[in-house]
């Protein structure tokens, strides 16, 4: 569920253990840095669901996962498709 922090800013999904920012694959980067800031600002575990349109966004994922993996950063991934399968 979506949580707005007293700054204003909005914590795609805040679980009792993880904030959660989700994004694109290409914005890998700032969903990296929006995690962070999210769980400093409520205490949570950061966390990513990197959103994969094509093939050609695992070079993505892998430079993700890399700095993840160094941060701390828990890192979930679905396909565009899966996304648009739970719309129905």
């Amino acid at each position: 569920m979506e949580f707005t922090l007293p700054d204003k800013s909005r914590v795609d999904c805040l679980t009792e253990e993880y904030a959660v920012e989700v994004d694109f694959a290409s914005k890998w980067a700032e969903a990296l840095g929006q995690a962070l800031y999210y769980s400093i600002q409520t205490g949570k575990r950061p966390g990513i669901l990197l959103i994969l349109e094509d093939d050609k966004d695992k070079r993505f994922l892998e430079r993700a996962n890399s700095v993840a993996q160094r941060l701390g950063i828990r890192m979930w991934t679905a396909s565009k498709a899966e996304l648009e399968g739970l719309q129905r």
